[in-house]
């Protein structure tokens, strides 16, 4: 059947144009077939089903490694651990044939080194030392190798080649009726925005849809799904100083609405996604939230094994056992000697929601600064009807700061107030986009809605407007041309390399010549 594709591929090069319309309906009707036998062609990673596999598996899961070269104890430290507890797993297995393997999240070299060929080749020999089949996706890092490389295209290519890789993202069935797939962003030079925003394209997208779709939940498929940042609506703990102001803590975060939503309303329309697993954010699995449950999908959080990059101390990594009736997610806490630590179970009820079991433990307790909030319906924090003061001016000291609300604007948009900080949320999920005002912005001036929420506006007094009052005495914050409020704070990191080094070209011409 895939001579055939290839032949009518052939052929449609080599006809009359004539000719195209009965051999791109041909095209289609082949393509077709080959999708009712369970290959999935579109886009990624071409995937035929297997039978007679054991349900039954265990799986090892990384968070961003940023391997150091010079500074591998703590990694080879944790790659032990992981070595020493898949065995544990391993013996609860009920078959030989039943599968282990090892799932990395990407960003996978060290600062100053992320993204080139030694990295890759680096990576490649410390993963190869887990004597475990893997998988992996890349991480915005994975792509910053700019002095070596002139394209993402470039830097993307040398990293499937690094690994023996023929497309960037993966589908492997793990066990009967059980898939992994992995997600990888593409871009880093090319990004409007942050060059750390996690992109998945379009092509990706329509891939992942179209494995989805043939493979159902009502046909007994779970499916796990990979990639280096969440999607946005996860409700999954994230940095609001870090990647939320910076418009790169999601899936496609800094791209339009319909594409940061396509993935949480994948989850939402297909119940076969049991799971999906991400990292990004270096914070460990010690919060409630760093696991959660939306849309008939669990989602979990990642950390990382290596000192540097923890944001809160902890060191950690993941681990699942599952089968034909659910999924144990463990925490390996390298900080704790390798410690495994079962945090929930999920168990599958086809046609249903499944059960998902948090298991609490103590590590729990500690300080909860990392968190951003997020609106709720019934969290007692809505507006229903904005107009005038909604914060108060902040004093030196930030007082003020305390007052948390949420509203609509007119146009439709969802603004709120945290921290000190205007934040926008997202429209249909609720999850926040980035920062509208900072704190600083906000200092001695009170924030007003007007209009019955068409304009919000910056003035240092309300009571201190009169007739006399000018543009000068008050700011309008106008939303941007695609009608967001929130602002792009992280400029491409490629343009800002470029601006630096035409800057120093100056600096050094007019020093030469004007001493």
């Amino acid at each position: 059947m895939l001579s055939l594709l290839l032949f009518l591929l052939l052929a449609i090069v080599t006809i009359p144009i004539s000719s195209h319309a009965f051999f791109s309906h041909a095209l289609k009707a082949a393509k077709t077939r080959l999708r009712s036998r369970g290959l999935v062609l579109s886009g990624g990673q071409p995937f035929k089903a297997e039978e007679g596999l054991v349900p039954d598996f265990c799986l090892a899961i990384l968070g961003d490694l940023h391997l150091d070269r010079y500074d591998m104890a703590l990694h080879n430290e944790g790659r032990q651990h992981i070595i020493d507890n898949m065995a544990v797993l391993k013996n609860k297995l009920s078959s030989p044939k039943s599968q282990a393997r090892l799932v990395s999240l990407g960003d996978l070299g060290a600062y100053g080194d992320a993204g080139t060929t030694t990295c890759f080749e680096h990576a490649k020999a410390y993963l190869e030392g887990y004597h475990l089949p893997y998988n992996l996706v890349t991480g915005n890092h994975d792509l910053e190798g700019m002095d070596e490389f002139s394209t993402d295209v470039e830097n993307l290519q040398a990293w499937q080649d690094a690994f023996g890789l023929k497309f960037p993202t993966f589908c492997h069935q793990i066990g009967e009726k059980t898939l992994c797939i992995g997600l990888s962003t593409t871009r880093f030079r090319s990004s409007p925005f942050s060059s750390h925003e996690v992109y998945i394209p379009k092509a990706q997208t329509i891939w992942l849809e179209n494995l989805l779709k043939h493979h159902p939940e009502e046909e007994g498929w779970r499916v796990l799904v990979f990639s280096h940042a969440p999607p946005m609506g996860a409700g999954i703990r994230v940095v609001q100083n870090v990647h939320i102001k910076n418009g790169c803590a999601f899936l496609n975060h800094s791209s339009g609405d319909e594409e940061r939503r396509v993935f949480i309303r994948l989850c939402k329309e297909n119940h076969c996604i049991k799971a999906w697993f991400s990292g990004h954010f270096h914070l460990s699995a010690d919060y409630e939230d760093s696991i959660t449950s939306r849309e008939g999908t669990v989602f979990v959080q990642t950390g990382v094994m290596g000192e540097k990059s923890s944001r809160d101390g902890r060191r950690q990594s993941r681990m699942v056992q599952g089968d034909g009736e659910g999924l144990q997610v463990y925490t390996v806490n390298h900080h704790k000697g390798g410690e495994l630590r079962l945090d929930v179970t999920i168990k599958y009820k086809p046609g249903g929601e499944d059960i998902v079991e948090a298991h609490g433990h103590e590590d729990y307790a500690h300080d909860k600064w990392f968190r951003a909030y997020s609106p709720a319906e019934e969290d007692g924090c809505y507006l229903q009807s904005p107009e005038g003061v909604i914060l108060d001016a902040m004093d030196e000291e930030g007082e003020g700061r305390e007052k948390v609300c949420w509203w609509h604007m007119a146009d439709g948009r969802v603004l709120g107030v945290h921290e000190g900080q205007v934040i926008e949320y997202d429209a249909e999920t609720l999850s926040p986009l980035g920062i509208v005002v900072d704190k600083e912005q906000l200092r001695g001036r009170e924030m007003v809605v007007v209009g019955e929420g068409q304009a919000l506006i910056l003035v240092s007094s309300l009571e201190a407007l009169s007739k006399e009052t000018t543009e000068g005495d008050y700011e309008i914050i106008h939303p941007n041309e695609d009608g967001s409020y929130w602002r792009r704070r992280q400029r491409n990191k490629l343009v800002r390399q470029r601006e630096k080094e035409r800057e120093k070209i100056a600096a050094d011409w007019l020093k030469q010549n004007f001493k």
